[in-house]
């Protein structure tokens, strides 16, 4: 496969430019995860390539010069919805439906773009409606940020996961690239988008690391500070694990080996004054497995100052999260040079496991048991404090093979050797490349291609964690063209 080089100072070296379009229903700054992601995803990939944006941002306030500025060399077009209310995704699936040339995208005409980006359900049906009405010359690309069963079945909401799922394959059987935020996340978009005639091909992405000024440690002292960027009334993100985990270390500190206390700071726990009810539940959560004075609750904010002021004189940053597709809060942290503690089931584990020396194992929390688990990594942090501040200063260097500029150019690199699946014939059967993002932007091919769809217990949108896995039946439609393919060559 053929490779893009980099550079000494660890950037692609350039390559030819491309014109893409993404589209997301809003994109930018404190607007949450899906809109921060596309606008790093923008400015990377602007880096080499000319990158147009398409929003349906109904913010009153919104501004052209502000969304300008965050994402970087990108052209942004922002299309207000028609209706007062209506829902971001609802209007920009609306807006697709019209001529692109009536709101500022060029005609199709002349095939103006290589790639088309959408993200999830979000914005991927409006993405596959653009390239399928308007410019079918172009490659689709899928994004996958979350495991819709997986992550519903975990808030006891199963059939809403089912029914993600539905509207994530519905799209994936017309892009030509599939890819997952991180390995956990790839495997996973692998699975909604088996098939039987088609299987586009599958990409690995890393998100980018923004690499800022190293923190100064270890801290001595006598207390092991930890830092928890997370919203607490989330359940997904596992707060009141950790807080319980940090009661038992103080319970029973020499049982686990501790040779100091531990205080736990939780960054977007409720605001005291704002939500006096939800901070006393929380308060409450706090006394009920014995760790008052040892948990501190701050509101969550998007201060720079005040997340910069909390990464100083911690000794780690932990990510206890019950499931999470990548999590940027661990490579946030690991940018500073910070140790960072994470859950298995985490595309951010995935992605440690590749640093170099197995430097990033350590940082892994495994064992079904969460607070216990937790409690035991906590106290091994303890132990090896200064060996951890070793190898957060390696991984630090690490993730400077892994910026946005990097991952963009990958992506485009797996997108621009498939042929657009509305280019080929019909009935054809296609098999797209499996492909991984290699340090420095490369693009790495496992040597695999996907495979066609076969019967599985997991079909029906269940993963291996589902109560009721069970094997669905074939989609007899697909094994018919398949048939039909085979007899017309």
């Amino acid at each position: 496969m053929q490779q893009n080089p980099v550079d000494e100072a660890g950037s692609p070296s350039p390559a030819p430019r491309r014109r893409i379009l993404l589209v997301s229903d809003v994109s930018g700054l404190g607007l949450g995860g899906v809109p921060v992601f596309n606008m790093e995803l923008a400015r990377g990939l602007a880096v080499h390539h000319d990158v147009t944006l398409l929003t349906v941002d109904p913010d009153p306030a919104y501004s052209q010069q502000r969304m300008d500025e965050q994402h970087g060399n990108a052209f942004v077009i922002n299309v207000k919805p028609s209706k007062a209310g209506m829902e971001p995704r609802e209007a920009l699936e609306e807006l697709v439906r019209r001529n692109p040339a009536a709101y500022g995208l060029p005609s199709s005409h002349g095939n103006p773009f290589d790639i088309i980006i959408g993200h999830s359900r979000f914005s991927g049906p409006a993405a596959a409606a653009l390239r399928d009405r308007w410019y079918p010359r172009a490659r689709l690309v899928h994004f996958l940020h979350t495991s819709p069963v997986r992550l519903d079945w975990i808030k006891g909401r199963w059939e809403k996961g089912a029914r993600n799922a539905a509207i994530e394959r519905s799209v994936m059987r017309r892009a030509d690239v599939v890819t997952g935020v991180g390995e956990l996340l790839t495997a996973e978009a692998g699975r909604l988008s088996e098939q039987v005639v088609r299987v586009p091909a599958l990409h690995e992405f890393i998100p980018g690391t923004e690499i800022g000024e190293r923190v100064a440690g270890p801290h001595g002292g006598d207390t092991l500070r930890l830092l928890l960027p997370g919203r607490a009334t989330d359940e997904i993100k596992g707060v009141e694990g950790a807080i319980e985990a940090v009661g038992l270390l103080r319970k029973s500190r020499d049982q686990y080996g501790m040779t100091r206390d531990v205080h736990l700071t939780v960054r977007g726990g409720p605001h005291p004054v704002k939500q006096p009810e939800q901070y006393r539940e929380w308060q409450g959560i706090v006394d009920k497995y014995g760790a008052r004075g040892a948990v501190t609750l701050l509101p969550f904010s998007t201060d720079p100052a005040e997340l910069r002021a909390d990464r100083e004189g911690v000794n780690a940053i932990v990510m206890p999260s019950l499931h999470e597709g990548f999590g940027l809060v661990a490579t946030e942290g690991a940018g500073r040079g910070v140790p960072v503690l994470v859950n298995e089931e985490s595309g951010a584990a995935g992605f440690l496991r590749k640093a170099p020396d197995g430097i990033g194992e350590p940082c892994i929390v495994r064992g079904a048991r969460r607070a216990e688990a937790w409690a035991q990594a906590i106290a091994a942090l303890d132990a090896d404090l200064d060996r951890r501040w070793e190898n957060a200063g390696r991984l630090y260097e690490f993730l400077r093979q892994y910026s946005w500029e990097h991952g963009g150019q990958a992506l485009v690199d797996a997108a621009m050797q498939t042929t657009p699946v509305t280019l080929l014939p019909e009935f054809r059967p296609s098999y797209g490349d499996i492909t991984a993002q290699a340090p420095g932007g490369r693009l790495q091919s496992t040597g695999r291609s996907r495979q066609p769809w076969a019967v599985s217990p997991r079909y029906d949108g269940s993963t291996g964690w589902s109560p009721d896995a069970r094997p669905a039946r074939a989609p007899w439609h697909q094994r018919r063209r398949l048939v039909r393919s085979q007899s017309v060559g």
